[in-house]
């Protein structure tokens, strides 16, 4: 998902860097036909996913996300004050 995500706004951003001229309408064929040529299916409704579902797990994989991101700066910053503090 974040290759295809990734591909369609660097497409995004092209288009705005040659003044291309889009509306909505424009946004959803163009994403409708990148993704069928990505062999990707397209939804035809809103899904099957309750919105309920969708929010927790989209909060859940942020807590993770989060959790991890906190870890990685604490041993940063104790590396750092260790490399600070070092006797010589």
């Amino acid at each position: 998902l974040n290759r295809i995500v990734t591909m369609y706004l660097d497409y995004a951003e092209l288009q705005a860097k040659r003044h291309e001229a889009m509306y909505m309408k424009d946004w959803i064929e163009r994403l409708d036909a990148f993704l069928q040529f990505n062999e990707h299916e397209i939804l035809q409704d809103a899904g099957k996913v309750r919105r309920e579902v969708a929010d927790k797990l989209a909060i859940d994989q942020y807590e993770i996300f989060h959790q991890e991101r906190l870890e990685n700066r604490e041993k940063d910053d104790f590396d750092e004050f260790i490399e600070q503090n070092r006797l010589k």
